[in-house]
């Protein structure tokens, strides 16, 4: 396995790598457009003091089409995504390499494949990126802590997960291969 910027790094049909990074609740706001005499804009202050979040247990999604005369449905995979911070609650941002499309890898496999994923929680609204939803690197939700830190154990209850869903339309007719992309998970304390 690859280290990138002390994180690691896999690739195996749709791999999930976790990155940890803070974002802002609010962007600065500046004036579109000139005005007479004065102008106003605003900006927000954010200290984050002392806090702390470890995002773990996600796993590789591997989807797999093992019969070409047969057509199995729509493909879904799911991996945990667990949460241990020293504040209550946090946002995701889901960044793909591809602009959440699977991109032929190996094989004689040709073009890309569109997908979507679902960070979900019990009890949170559903946060939903690529196919249908928001673009890559778009922070979203607030979610519950799955324990302190240092717990390292995900919560039943809360049942966090990304679910990784294909529509049979989008790789029915592509070419025989592998089609892969590499998906961030930046949690942020909020």
């Amino acid at each position: 396995m690859e280290k990138v910027m002390g994180f690691k790094k896999v690739a195996v049909a749709v791999a999930l790598s976790a990155g940890l990074a803070t974002s802002g609740l609010q962007a600065a706001d500046n004036p579109d457009n000139p005005t007479a005499n004065s102008s106003r804009g605003d900006f927000e202050i954010t200290l984050r003091n002392e806090v702390q979040m470890k995002l773990f247990q996600l796993t590789d999604v591997d989807l797999v089409n093992t019969d070409s005369g047969a057509t199995p449905g729509d493909l879904t995979g799911v991996t945990q995504s667990c949460v241990d911070s020293n504040v209550a609650r946090y946002e995701v941002k889901l960044e793909s390499s591809n602009a959440f499309k699977l991109q032929a890898g190996s094989g004689p496999a040709l073009g890309e494949i569109p997908y979507k994923l679902t960070y979900s929680q019990t009890g949170a609204t559903d946060q939903i990126w690529g196919v249908g939803g928001q673009a890559s690197g778009v922070t979203a939700g607030s979610f519950a802590k799955d324990g302190d830190i240092g717990g390292g154990a995900c919560s039943g209850a809360l049942n966090t997960k990304i679910t990784v869903d294909i529509l049979e339309a989008d790789y029915k007719d592509k070419d025989v291969g592998v089609y892969a992309d590499t998906v961030t998970v930046v949690v942020s304390a909020i």
